[in-house]
Parts: structure tokens; C-alpha cells; sequence
């Protein structure tokens, strides 16, 4: 399911326009499925800001009973003077209208601001936009030199393409793991690298820790604040990314 199928299922459900068989399949599948929990709690958010933008106030119902009534008692009925008789105007009750401007003002804001925000988070605390091969040869350029132009130019597909190769030959090289790892984040393929990157925090890498990072990362490109908060808290202070981390948790609680 879309994001945008995900927010018009979620609006309809706490909107209370479902039936109640749907209403129970959706309910089961929150629980199974984090972003829908995100959604909802988004949905919520800006729905409650809005009901207190739109939604009269005491006060405000009380000036308008006032107003209604003077307008009752000194314009309602013909007039003295052009003896024009004043036509009562029109009044269109917008309440019913009310619910989808909420629904239309939420999709907009959450996938105009929140949608980019958590994109921008990834790229704000991302760390591995360089990679570094300790040796170079001299001559021609061998793989691992090639993959590391490729991938410090952006161009993460084809880095991956020769990383991906290295890999199956050198499981076991962290180095070329965690570079391939990252290269399958920046393309989209997020299983196939936290399968990697979990194998290297298992292990005794000097990556270790970093992978751990990335994890998280991509449970954050994927809005899963539960999945990368937990990855966060397995990063020990002392450690290079333990700053980082600590701020994002901040900002994903």
C-alpha cells in the first residue's frame, strides 16, 4: 500500500467512515505494520491542531449567538423606512466539510513536509560519504579503487554493481561490506543490506558499530522510528557515532 493510500485508509479510519469488518482488518494490521502506526499518530497530530483552529470556541459560539440575535432583532423582517423587506441569507453549514478539509490538510502536510523531513534526516546524520582505500595500486586502478571513484561520486548503483562482485569473493572483508552495505541504502535495497550489515555488528569489525548506525538509518528512510531507535541504543558511548546518535533518538522520540 502507497503512502498516500496508507494516509487516506488511516483518515477514513479515525474518522469513523469504515464499516466495521474493515475497521477490524485495519486495527490487526496496525499492529503488524510500524508506518501505518507512524500514520496514524501523525494524523492525529495535525488533526487535533486543526480541530482547535477550526473548531468554535466557547467564546466564539457565544459571539456568534449574541450577533445572531441582534441580527434578528434589528434586521430581520421589512424595513420601516424602504419598506424592503430583507431576505434572510443563506447560511451553508460547512461541518460536513470540515472532516476532508482535515483529511485534504493532513495528506498535504505529510507528504509535503513530513515525507522530505525524514528523507533530509537520513541524508543530515548520514556518515559513509567517503570511501577510503587504504592502498592504492599504482598503474591501472583495480576494483576496490574503481568502486571507491564510483561510490565518493555519488554514483552508488554502479559502485554497488562492483562492490557486489568483491563481496562474493571476500565475504569476510568488512570493509568492502559495509561499503557495498551502504551502496544497496542509497539505491533502495535496504533488506539486502541490514542482512549485511547485522552480519558485520555480530562480528568484531572495527565496523561494527557503524553498521549498527546504518541499520538505523535505514529503518529511518523507511519511517520505522520503533526499528531505528532500537538500533541506536545498541550504539555504546565512547564510540565515534555515539553523538549522533543520541540526537537523532531526540528527535525520532
Amino acid at each position: 500500500m502507497m503512502n498516500e493510500e496508507k494516509l487516506l485508509t488511516v483518515a477514513r479510519y479515525l474518522e469513523g467512515d469504515m464499516e466495521l469488518q474493515e475497521k477490524e482488518k485495519f486495527e490487526t494490521l496496525v499492529g503488524t505494520d510500524p508506518e501505518l502506526q507512524g500514520l496514524l499518530a501523525e494524523y492525529k497530530n495535525v488533526h487535533q491542531t486543526l480541530k482547535m483552529k477550526i473548531a468554535p470556541s466557547e467564546v466564539d459560539q457565544q459571539v456568534n449567538a449574541t450577533l445572531s440575535s441582534l441580527n434578528k432583532q434589528y434586521f430581520a423582517g421589512e424595513n420601516p423606512i424602504t419598506t424592503e423587506v430583507k431576505h434572510t441569507p443563506l447560511v451553508v453549514s460547512l461541518k460536513p466539510y470540515l472532516k476532508w478539509m482535515s483529511v485534504a490538510a493532513v495528506l498535504i502536510i505529510s507528504l509535503l513536509v513530513w515525507a522530505p523531513w525524514s528523507a533530509n534526516l537520513y541524508e543530515k546524520y548520514a556518515i559513509s560519504k567517503e570511501m577510503s582505500v587504504v592502498e592504492r595500486g599504482e598503474g591501472n586502478k583495480n576494483n576496490l579503487e574503481m568502486a571507491a571513484d564510483l561510490y565518493n561520486a555519488g554514483k552508488f548503483a554502479a559502485a554497488a554493481g562492483i562492490l557486489q562482485k568483491e563481496y562474493e569473493l571476500k565475504p569476510d572483508n568488512s570493509l568492502v561490506a559495509y561499503y557495498y552495505a551502504v551502496s544497496l541504502i542509497e539505491t533502495g535495497s535496504v533488506e539486502g543490506a541490514r542482512t549485511i550489515l547485522t552480519k558485520i555488528y555480530n562480528g568484531e569489525s572495527v565496523f561494527k558499530y557503524d553498521a549498527a548506525y546504518y541499520i538505523a538509518l535505514s529503518y529511518i528512510k523507511e519511517k520505522n522510528n520503533q526499528e531505528a531507535l532500537a538500533w541506536l541504543a545498541k550504539i555504546p558511548q565512547g564510540t565515534s557515532n555515539y553523538d549522533k546518535a543520541q540526537e537523532l533518538t531526540k528527535k525520532l522520540q
